[in-house]
């Protein structure tokens, strides 16, 4: 577009009303991003916080259970152990998983709200749905692993907003992650770093307005395959750090967050390695929108 517009020249003062409407341009706008380098733990968490400065199991082991109810109002779920445990077993948040009770509508994974209540005798969960005049049951055993469920999200995350079709997102990150693990048999573990992108949907809730967010895609990612880490038994650590340069993407119009995540699957046969705890140090990710 030339400039200065001429007088009467319509179709410029439409262009350059057109450009000046489509925000800011350059790479020093829109930028979102987190850092840190002192100490945290991962949670397992489907829900914040993802990180915690004391550290946080992420195996517990099966418990007995002993009767399982539901609670009013129908989605607070408690959960009694058959015998008093030596500590408190599970944290705040962490998405259990139950097998084997008597009636097997208890048995699944409670996420993403999990834990809200826990003490030596008995956890208590929340679910969003609601079911009133569920029956009691007994038997079964609840606990918790990171191990083999999917993606687990660090403090490392960005929101980033797009607004033309040609906006990209710059995305960089990185994470050192000191991963402590307990096997009774030599077992191989894959270790995935990824960038995963989430999208935002309003959630039309006019008492608690927010943001529902729906896994989209990876849009980066590093691998350790089981061939480096092979064989891994007893108790040790595994110190790993992982940088990713800059991404260029190119979501369509939207809400989007971009969250740094872990994953682990373990190989060989009978292979029962665990993932007992992530501590992490150095890590960041950041998120800059650039318009063309």
């Amino acid at each position: 577009m030339p400039y200065p517009v001429s007088i009467g020249n319509d179709a410029g003062i439409q262009e350059g009303l057109n450009y000046l409407l489509s925000g800011p341009a350059g790479l020093g706008q829109n930028f979102k991003g987190y850092s840190a380098y002192l100490t945290g733990y991962i949670t397992g968490n489907f829900r914040l916080p993802y990180n915690s400065t004391t550290p946080v199991p992420l195996y517990v082991a099966g418990i007995d259970l002993g009767v399982s109810e539901v609670l009013a109002p129908g989605n607070i779920w408690k959960f009694n152990f058959l015998t008093t445990q030596a500590t408190v077993p599970f944290t705040l948040g962490s998405p259990i998983v139950v097998a084997g009770a008597a009636d097997p509508f208890y048995d699944g994974s409670y996420e993403p709200i999990g834990v809200v209540e826990c003490t030596t005798d008995y956890v208590i969960v929340r679910t969003q749905g609601f079911y009133p005049g569920t029956p009691p049951t007994t038997g079964g055993k609840v606990g918790f692993k990171v191990i083999g469920q999917g993606f687990v999200s660090t403090d490392c995350n960005a929101r980033v907003t797009i607004t033309g079709s040609t906006d990209r997102v710059f995305v960089s990150a990185q994470l050192n992650n000191i991963i402590s693990y307990t096997a009774t048999v030599p077992s191989n573990l894959v270790y995935t770093v990824a960038v995963n992108r989430y999208q935002g949907f309003v959630n039309n809730d006019p008492i608690n307005p927010d943001y529902k967010f729906i896994f989209d895609q990876t849009v980066a990612e590093k691998t350790y395959s089981n061939t480096t880490y092979s064989g891994l038994t007893g108790s040790g650590t595994i110190d790993q750090e992982t940088v990713f340069s800059t991404i260029v993407d190119a979501p369509p119009i939207g809400y989007y967050w971009y969250i740094l995540e872990v994953r682990f699957v373990r190989t060989g046969i009978g292979a029962d390695l665990q993932i007992t705890q992530c501590e992490t140090g150095l890590r960041s990710l950041s998120a800059q929108v650039v318009k063309p």
